[in-house]
């Protein structure tokens, strides 16, 4: 019998306890009753006609409340639960690793208590820093499960492939292993697929590597002025009748100052009233890394922050896709990982005050 098993089954065994409780609290509420106001009824009739609302009402009231405290007991455990499991998994981004400044935002659709199907992972493989962001098709807890075997095995991949391009192709690898060895029949296998940008920064190279696979471009900011990082894409990681499709390297500039943004579909699809797609490029323009005029010294935590207030303002509430973001900046010394809150943490009780507000 597993640990889960055995905790169901001393858990059922204390029901009875739990009820005895309840009934013996419950009956002598009634005694009480009895003594002090129903007897004393039997020689006031119209006294007896004006406490029984009181009465039904002060119970029903108890137990409304019984009840709520429950929900919310339960709530709070469904929470903590989810919480526990993305630290697990998403874990937060270092400030610092290597050549870059780093800085992440995750939000799953739904919210507190939510799981979702985005996920981002940095690894440092010799001199480079290897970062992964991607979406997983579909939303909610059906996709975790194909969203820690992509993790998986970037964690175990990343610092061990010689290139960008074998990384890339562990993964297909790895993910074409899980989906044929999951049991999951609720998703057809070929529905099942990650979209997923790789990208590689050597220390002391004014470049970047990137592979997409069929991931929204990076938008790179630069000398006041922003544009995507177009590429070729390759096909998202395990779809089957394209796996001989082999994934292509690219490379771009990226030097001291500049700043990447990577960022899944939830944010390019997050609509207004009239069903109108954030303006992604159009809104980039404005925020803080090109307003104070030199990029690499902006705040990203405070920029991230930024983009998720514009993205509320344009739709009128947080998106209704699973989003996650993550910025990064090309700084002008390689230094070790330094650990720091992500943005997502920062910005949790704002996201749920305008969720909630």
């Amino acid at each position: 019998m597993t640990d889960v098993e055995q905790f169901e089954e001393r858990r059922d065994e204390g029901k009875p306890l739990r009820y005895l409780a309840v009934a013996s609290v419950v009956a002598w509420i009634l005694a009480v009753c009895a003594v002090c106001v129903i007897l004393p009824l039997y020689s006031h009739p119209s006294l007896a006609c004006g406490l029984a609302p009181l009465i039904t009402a002060g119970t029903a009231a108890m137990v409304l409340g019984r009840v709520k405290d429950r929900y919310r007991c339960r709530a709070a455990r469904a929470h903590a639960v989810s919480d526990t499991v993305r630290r697990v998994l998403l874990r937060p981004l270092p400030g610092r690793i290597g050549a870059l400044g780093l800085a992440s935002i995750y939000r799953p659709c739904g919210g507190r208590g939510q799981v979702g199907g985005d996920l981002y992972a940095v690894a440092r493989a010799g001199e480079a820093t290897r970062l992964i962001i991607g979406d997983v098709c579909g939303k909610g807890l059906p996709t975790f499960e194909d969203v820690a075997a992509v993790l998986g095995a970037f964690r175990e991949w990343a610092p061990r492939a010689a290139t960008l391009a074998e990384l890339s192709a562990r993964l297909e690898e790895s993910f074409l292993f899980h989906l044929a060895d999951s049991d999951d029949l609720s998703r057809e296998k070929d529905e099942r697929f990650v979209t997923a940008l790789l990208l590689e920064v050597r220390d002391g190279e004014p470049f970047a590597r990137m592979v997409n696979h069929g991931h929204p471009p990076p938008i790179r900011a630069r000398r006041g002025s922003v544009a995507l990082v177009a590429g070729c894409p390759a096909p998202p990681l395990g779809l089957y009748g394209l796996r001989d499709c082999g994934a292509m390297e690219e490379r771009f500039e990226l030097c001291p100052g500049d700043t990447l943004l990577l960022y899944t579909d939830g944010l390019m699809e997050a609509r207004d009233a009239a069903g109108r797609c954030y303006p992604l490029l159009e809104r980039a323009t404005t925020w803080r890394w090109i307003r104070e005029g030199t990029p690499g010294h902006v705040c990203l935590p405070d920029v991230l922050g930024e983009i998720l207030e514009d993205v509320v303002e344009h739709s009128g509430a947080l998106p209704e896709d699973d989003l996650a973001m993550v910025a990064l900046t090309r700084v002008e010394e390689p230094g070790a990982a330094v650990l720091s809150r992500s943005a997502g943490e920062a910005w949790r009780e704002d996201a749920e005050q305008w969720r909630h507000g």
